[in-house]
């Protein structure tokens, strides 16, 4: 399931590159994206190396179309992953969705981009995207960027990192229940 969105703010994708080798396959690239967590409605970060998230290890890729301005690659971000230094990684945005999803889907459509989402956007993500330990997220509260084996999800203040930036990427609109399994946010991103 996709990111589903109230409000499309600005879509960035025309400069987004997952850091994963896509080979234009679509049965290959799904279970590559699937794999590395370029799930819908995971929050992503900007990487201007390869980086190890998770015990994942992600490459370094081209940008495919530097006529538009590349800006890098993106990231499952993991605001407790040092890329250099003392230097974590900051939130950039929200993929809107995941492989074979949609005409706008990673990889399998031969783009090779990662259509993304930024500026204040108002929306619901599904459980791949987010990250309930019991009644962690809550109504009118912020939600933070996940680390570790969280990375990219939406988390509450129990489960946010405190290495890097603990910086609130949204607030939460509705939380999960059984009769309906997705967390609203309002983006701060």
């Amino acid at each position: 399931m996709s990111l589903k969105l109230t409000y499309y703010g600005q879509n960035d994708s025309v400069n987004a590159t997952p850091a994963v080798p896509l080979i234009g396959d679509p049965g290959t690239d799904q279970q590559t994206l699937t794999a590395a967590g370029y799930l819908g409605g995971v929050i992503v970060a900007l990487a201007y190396a390869s980086v190890t998230v998770n015990s994942y290890a992600y490459t370094f890729q081209s940008a495919y179309e530097p006529a538009f301005g590349a800006i890098g690659n993106i990231v499952p971000c993991d605001t407790e992953a040092a890329i250099s230094g003392s230097n974590y990684m900051i939130p950039f945005a929200t993929l809107l969705n995941g492989p074979g999803e949609f005409s706008g889907a990673i990889g399998p459509s031969g783009s090779r981009k990662a259509p993304v989402v930024r500026a204040l956007w108002q929306g619901n993500v599904d459980s791949q995207a987010y990250y309930d330990s019991g009644s962690n997220i809550v109504i009118g509260q912020y939600l933070y960027c996940g680390t570790s084996t969280h990375a990219g999800k939406y988390v509450g203040a129990g489960d946010a990192g405190t290495k890097g930036a603990k910086i609130p990427v949204g607030i939460c609109t509705h939380a999960w229940t059984a009769t309906e399994p997705w967390v609203g946010v309002a983006s701060l991103l």
